[in-house]
């Protein structure tokens, strides 16, 4: 389960490509696709290198108008989303 301490990074195995906005990856060993909207892909690419999930609120927090408790909310399930789908790894 992730939690707002927790430290995560893209899975570099996944093949990618931007396309209006949005970013379309493939998973060569599962052989499926995914699409990511504008701002899912924004935290994807913003995941290149482990990163603290507090940090990633933090920042987004600065680009984005909405409370703190709504970005934390949001990029945690976004995140678990992402999990599942292992589109992300989760360090320690």
């Amino acid at each position: 389960m992730i939690e707002l301490s927790s430290v995560v990074s893209a899975n570099p195995d996944l093949l990618a490509t931007e396309t209006d906005g949005e970013l379309i990856m493939m998973d060569m060993e599962q052989g499926r696709y995914f699409n990511l909207n504008r701002i899912s892909a924004e935290i994807w690419r913003e995941l290149e290198r482990p990163r603290n999930v507090t940090d990633l609120c933090r920042s987004l927090g600065e680009r984005y108008d909405a409370s703190a408790a709504e970005i934390e909310r949001d990029v945690l399930d976004l995140l678990g989303q992402m999990e599942d789908q292992k589109l992300i790894r989760i360090h320690g």
